[in-house]
């Protein structure tokens, strides 16, 4: 049964063009095996149990993990495209959501993942062919055949290690939750971390972060996603991680790229009763006046109270990095 997927997956259509994607790819667009890729990843680690293939954040992350490690990040991949043009290789099946049957029938071609949402559901896969991908042995011949045929020598130790990056940050992720169940400290015991690499550490604090506060900036409400899915959003701790080693979720919060940078410079902080305090160190002046304006606001809080900022790291940030004035750290 799986000598008709490894031909299948072996004879994948794609744009082959040398001069447009170069020896890495073996001058062919990389799109179709890296979403494969991705999927058998989340399949190998829990996130896809039923054959139904979701374009989700999840989806999103892997791919784009695979995507940087092979073209860099000067160009931008885009997921939706290969969603959507696999239904062409026979064992991908598109799911269109209610009514859009005829709509998802006539197009020839999807370019964003927030246009690819509004049609599908998901996809699913020949039974047989998930089944197969459910078990390890099957999966692992799969992963080779992607690996092997689509990539240059050269470029296929960083597919895996682009794997071992996305099963570390998934296992990560899972630790980070258990942690909110016990007793917040500032500083992480040293092997805390141990065995995980910088890159699945931030991977995994950051998709804990950023669905935690459903995409929203905790200072200013915003929440911005482009047309391919990608967030206004990052993951920032509130204590560094340079002095507490801590990725626990309440050591976090999720913010966008300007509040971000104020909070790290002390210009803002977050106070334990979950207001904006706004350094005197902001200028007098209009062009400061968004940041001004946010002292004394509500931010914007996980729904799961576990996930919510530590009263003992806000306090640690309001007398460490907050560029107060005496009295307050007096108060």
């Amino acid at each position: 049964m799986i000598d008709s997927y490894t031909r299948a997956f072996a004879k994948l259509r794609s744009d082959a063009v040398p001069s447009r994607w170069g020896a890495a790819t073996m001058g062919r667009a990389p799109h179709k095996p890296l979403l494969l890729l991705s999927i058998l990843d989340l399949i190998a680690q829990g996130q896809i149990q039923t054959n139904v293939i979701v374009p989700n954040a999840d989806l999103l992350d892997v791919f784009d993990l695979y995507w940087v490690k092979v073209m860099g990040r000067e160009r931008e991949g885009n997921l939706a495209m290969p969603f959507f043009h696999l239904r062409s290789e026979g064992f991908w099946h598109l799911i269109a959501l209610p009514g859009q049957d005829a709509l998802l029938s006539s197009a020839r071609q999807i370019r964003s993942l927030r246009d690819l949402r509004a049609a599908v559901l998901g996809a699913s896969l020949d039974r047989n062919l998930f089944q197969l991908l459910t078990q390890p042995h099957s999966r692992d011949d799969l992963r080779r055949v992607l690996i092997e045929r689509y990539f240059a020598p050269e470029t296929r130790p960083l597919l895996v290690e682009a794997g071992q990056i996305a099963q570390d940050s998934f296992t990560y992720s899972r630790e980070l939750l258990d942690r909110t169940r016990g007793v917040f400290r500032i500083e992480e015991a040293p092997d805390a971390d141990e065995g995980f690499r910088s890159e699945s550490r931030s991977a995994a604090f950051r998709r804990v972060m950023v669905q935690a506060y459903a995409h929203t900036c905790a200072a200013c409400g915003i929440r911005l996603l482009t047309p391919e899915g990608r967030t206004a959003v990052a993951a920032a701790h509130i204590v560094p991680w340079s002095h507490s080693h801590n990725d626990d979720p309440r050591n976090g919060l999720a913010l966008c790229g300007l509040h971000h940078w104020a909070f790290d410079q002390g210009m803002i902080t977050v106070t334990p009763a979950h207001q904006l305090a706004v350094s005197p160190a902001v200028a007098d002046d209009a062009g400061a006046a968004p940041i001004r304006d946010l002292g004394g606001r509500a931010i914007h809080l996980p729904a799961d109270a576990r996930l919510r900022p530590a009263t003992e790291a806000l306090r640690w940030h309001g007398r460490n990095i907050f560029r107060a004035d005496e009295s307050w750290r007096a108060g």
